[in-house]
């Protein structure tokens, strides 16, 4: 997955100038093309949310139309888009207006994620911490809207967010990166995490404390997937794909088998471990020139 595939590399990706999103959000000069996309405020210096799209027929100016709800008079509900929500709260908290700006990403779904991932890193490292809303962050004194999908709505449990006098995890702050983006992936002191030993995937685990996690084949081979959550559970959940008829992570963890399991635990809130899981899908793709082989096939 390097240029040589004709592919968008993090040395190759380039971004538009930036755009009023009011603009953006009625499609004006905006790509018809997947790539990933940046919004921020202009006067805080950093950016607010990172994204990417383009599975099936989702172009970047589709994505940015599900973001004309920032500019609603109620907050917007979670879907279309999940950092709707967020965006709207800062603008009516602010009374700013936001800029994006794109990269068009040529390459699969995979890499298109992957790339996602080293922007945010990129970010995380420079700044000490992730884009404002992303990882499911909300400003403090404020809560998010539900979801929009016919389960919710058939419940009864669709409902606006808004103003929020109670503090809720969302709320808390993400955590800086633990180390910077080099090492080898499967080295004990990768990212600056202090890793365990590999160990045999199907005996190594019985608790299910939170942390995160990386799988691999044979001693000697490159990582399968890095994860996060409760470790013994998240380990067995990959094993009983591998015994899953016709499920496609499953069928490529199960090529590698024995599978080995290094970890680390923590006591990270969960967008917490989702930031420094992002950290290790970046780290990998810089230094392999593609994420885990079973990253991001579900």
């Amino acid at each position: 997955m390097s240029q040589a595939n004709g592919w968008t590399t993090p040395a190759t990706l380039q971004w538009t100038p930036w755009a009023s999103l009011a603009d953006v959000v009625r499609g004006v000069g905006v790509p018809a093309t997947p790539g990933l996309y940046r919004i921020r405020r202009a006067s805080s210096g950093h950016l607010d949310y990172i994204g990417q799209t383009g599975a099936g027929a989702m172009t970047l100016r589709k994505r940015m139309a599900m973001l004309r709800g920032v500019y609603a008079t109620e907050m917007p509900y979670r879907d279309p888009h999940t950092a709707a929500p967020a965006l709207w709260a800062l603008r009516d908290l602010g009374h700013e207006d936001f800029e994006a700006s794109f990269a068009v990403v040529l390459g699969d779904t995979q890499w298109r994620k992957g790339l996602e991932c080293v922007a945010l890193a990129v970010h995380r490292q420079h700044f000490g911490f992730s884009p404002t809303v992303n990882f499911g962050r909300m400003p403090s004194g404020y809560r998010m809207s539900s979801g929009n999908n016919r389960t919710i709505v058939a419940a009864g449990r669709r409902f606006h967010g808004g103003r929020f006098g109670h503090a809720e995890a969302s709320h808390t702050s993400g955590v800086p990166p633990v180390g910077p983006l080099g090492g080898h992936p499967t080295e004990p002191r990768w990212c600056g995490h202090g890793w365990s030993s590999w160990r045999p995937a199907d005996t190594a685990i019985e608790a299910s404390h939170p942390g995160l996690y990386r799988l691999r084949g044979a001693p000697g081979s490159g990582l399968a997937y890095v994860g996060e959550g409760a470790i013994g559970d998240r380990v067995r959940a990959h094993l009983a794909k591998v015994r899953a008829p016709n499920h496609v992570q499953g069928q490529l963890l199960g090529s590698l088998v024995p599978l080995e399991v290094s970890w680390v635990e923590g006591a990270w809130r969960s967008h917490q471990r989702l930031e420094l899981e992002n950290d290790l899908i970046a780290a990998h793709v810089l230094a392999e020139e593609r994420p885990p082989v079973a990253q991001f096939l579900g």
